[in-house]
């Protein structure tokens, strides 16, 4: 509702709106159940009276019926001659008063070897009964469908309705009954026996149907052609599927195809006369394969209920006025004190929320200028509280910890609650060799180059970062707001962190910087989550025995690697794409672990690492370095000689005097040939060790970090061999 509106206008668009709403609902209620109530009693009435007529019509065809059949019974047991059909056919006729006609029709030469034609017809003429013998090249009654249809299918057959020219002359059906002469078991066709009727009779019967004011009924034939109407143009005329294609309706085409299958039907269509709305009710005639239609116009079927509408209509519309009018006069009773209410708590708009309303007046006014006090005081406290939030909270988590926390009513209350979470830690290899002869200024920049854009794939996966302590970065994924899918999303987030620390390395290229690669853990298991801290210095995290299971697994990784742990695997397994399986044994845990190295995900996610050549190149002149053990980041020890005898991008083959520890981290360092000053160093992890002969080993070491220096060099042999 629009601001500005009076309480009156209010209440009377609201309430008013109501009422009309309940209203039309309760009208259009009475109204559809009324309509349907109606239309379901016509239904009824309409099939009662349809089947009365219908009982009428099939009435006479069946006395019509017996003649024919009773004249083929007496053709097969007792031959007559051409003259003595006349007085069978005349007595027919005098004792059954609803034929039009008879005629006895013979095949050719039936009766005689000389007579080709041999078809007597007696009909009701202007001066009684006259006859007429059918048979002349002008009227071959072998092709005609009353004869014909018979002496093809061997059964009795109702003709659709037509136009006699040549018999009777006038609009009739034709019932035809074949006769045979009948000697053992064969049977030879002799002829056909027909009983006309007039269709004037049908015309007369439904015109006296009464329907409503301007309803009819009206009889269609086996093709669909209207065999009676109240419209004589359509007459033997028009058909159904003719009006259809001219009112262009599809739906009377419909209604064509049930009725001439035989079938019934209460149906919605248009009149075929009028145009109106109106109701058609359909049945079968017996079995003359006729169907009788009766249309009900709408108009007139539902003009009870109409009327009654109209008058619920007016009474509703007059009630709605009178409430109105009393709304407004108690509107006018309330508004005044809240005038003097509002004008006295104007300042609270204006940001003022120390100003007070006067607790005076009714005790309903006194309760809000009450709680317009209260609400003051409660919107101070909710803006420090909102104030405080956004300044702590707003740059370290995702946007929906901060609503939690600004939704919450205890949203700075220390605690937390136990969830299934997953973790994730990462760290730069050789970050720190790479930054310790850099300027300070430098350092940040670099930093704040790479965080950015980690932080940034962290919050698109919904992550809460809990702590970025240099170059490591601890998150979490399925809190505060639970996510279903939280290790799917932890290992879709670590695969975009890899992928972008190409274009980080492309920009430290560009200024001269060292190639670094960032190791990834990922593990899922149960952690306390919540606001951690006092009251002075207060984070969302996690803590437990899984954080420090995640930060373990994390020292194991090397250069452009993501590891999982075997909870997040198992959730995992049909859609990852896997690299090599680590078996490590960590430190506080008994047995060993296995580690899964992650490649990508597959099928519908379509995340890989970019494929590395790791082939390893054998060096003719192995590089000669030296050896420095690093423990807690810190390097030790003098050297101790050894010789890189293979290498790759990422990797290399060590051989050494010393003892190597699988899982230690080295420095390796080798002399630059032209400069013997300049140190070219490699920071690894030994991933595997095997003695060789001569009482050496043999190590196989992953980079952590690569001098520019190095790094160049192993470009040069991957590039020449």
């Amino acid at each position: 509702m629009k601001p500005g509106y009076s309480t009156a206008t209010r209440l009377i668009l609201s309430i008013g709106g109501a009422a009309a709403l309940i209203f039309i609902s309760a009208f259009s209620y009475n109204y559809l159940v009324s309509r349907r109530t109606v239309i379901a009693e016509v239904e009824e009435r309409a099939k009662n009276l349809t089947l009365s007529i219908s009982h009428q019509i099939e009435a006479v065809l069946r006395g019509v019926e017996g003649v024919p059949k009773a004249i083929a019974s007496l053709m097969e047991i007792q031959s007559l001659s051409r003259e003595g059909l006349v007085p069978l056919i005349e007595k027919s006729l005098i004792f059954n008063p609803d034929i039009f006609g008879i005629a006895i029709a013979h095949e050719p030469y039936a009766i005689s070897p000389e007579l080709k034609f041999c078809a007597p017809y007696g009909f009701r003429g202007k001066d009684g009964i006259e006859f007429n013998f059918l048979g002349t090249d002008s009227y071959n009654y072998f092709i005609l469908d009353w004869y014909q249809i018979s002496r093809e299918t061997g059964r009795a057959h109702w003709s659709n309705p037509y136009y006699d020219e040549g018999g009777g002359e006038i609009l009739m059906a034709t019932y035809s009954v074949p006769f045979f002469s009948i000697r053992g078991e064969k049977r030879r066709l002799m002829g056909v026996a027909t009983a006309d009727i007039s269709l004037e009779w049908l015309k007369e019967l439904l015109d006296g149907v009464k329907v409503y004011r301007s309803g009819y009924a009206f009889i269609i034939s086996q093709n669909g052609d209207f065999i009676t109407h109240p419209a004589d143009e359509l007459v033997m005329r028009e058909s159904l599927f003719s009006l259809s294609e001219a009112l262009n309706d599809p739906e009377i085409r419909l209604v064509g195809r049930d009725m001439i299958r035989g079938e019934k039907g209460f149906a919605e269509v248009k009149d075929f006369l009028t145009g109106g709305n109106s109701y058609l009710y359909y049945a079968p005639v017996g079995s003359s394969g006729w169907s009788l239609g009766i249309i009900f116009p709408a108009s007139e079927l539902l003009a009870d209920v109409v009327g009654l509408t109209r008058k619920l209509a007016a009474i509703g519309i007059a009630g709605l006025i009178l409430m109105c009018v009393v709304i407004v006069l108690l509107a006018r009773g309330i508004t005044r004190p809240l005038r003097t209410l509002s004008d006295s708590t104007a300042g609270l708009g204006k940001g003022d929320f120390s100003v007070k309303a006067p607790e005076t007046g009714a005790s309903e006014i006194r309760h809000l200028a009450r709680s317009f006090n209260a609400l003051g005081r409660q919107l101070e406290e909710y803006i420090e509280k909102r104030d405080f939030i956004r300044d702590t909270f707003g740059r370290y988590v995702t946007a929906e910890v901060v609503k939690r926390l600004m939704e919450s009513a205890d949203g700075l209350a220390l605690g937390g609650e136990k969830r299934e979470l997953t973790i994730m830690m990462s760290d730069l290899r050789g970050f720190t060799a790479l930054t310790s002869q850099m300027e300070p200024e430098r350092v940040v920049l670099f930093l704040n180059r790479y965080l950015s854009r980690m932080i940034e794939i962290l919050m698109d996966h919904r992550a809460v970062i809990d702590e970025i302590i240099g170059d490591g970065i601890l998150a979490f994924f399925g809190a505060p707001e639970p996510m279903e899918d939280h290790a799917l999303k932890a290992v879709s987030c670590a695969l975009k962190m890899q992928l972008a620390m190409e274009e980080i390395n492309t920009v430290n290229e560009r200024e001269g910087l060292g190639h670094l690669e960032m190791g990834i853990a990922v593990n899922t298991g149960d952690v306390v989550v919540g606001n951690i801290g006092s009251e002075r210095r207060t984070k969302y995290g996690v803590v437990g025995a899984q954080v420090n299971f995640t930060g373990r697994m994390e020292s194991f990784t090397v250069g452009g690697q993501i590891l999982i742990s075997p909870s997040t695997f198992e959730r995992l397994s049909g859609v990852i794409e896997p690299g090599e399986q680590l078996k490590v044994q960590m430190k506080g845990v008994p047995a060993p672990v296995t580690l899964y190295e992650v490649k990508g995900l597959g099928e519908p996610y379509n995340i890989r690492l970019a494929r590395i050549d790791d082939e390893l190149r054998h060096l003719s002149s192995p590089i000669k370095v030296n050896i420095y053990r690093i423990k807690d980041k810190v390097v030790s020890g003098t050297g101790e000689s050894a010789l890189v005898v293979a290498i790759n991008p990422k990797s290399a083959t060590l051989v050494c005097s010393g003892m190597l520890k699988l899982w230690e981290d080295l420095r390796v360092d080798a002399a630059d040939e032209k400069d013997p000053g300049e140190r070219r160093s490699l920071f690894v992890k030994v991933m595997a060790v095997k003695e060789v002969p001569g009482e050496k080993q043999e190590a196989s070491v992953r980079f952590t970090w690569v001098a520019p220096a190095f790094y160049k060099t192993i470009n040069e042999i991957m590039a020449s061999q």
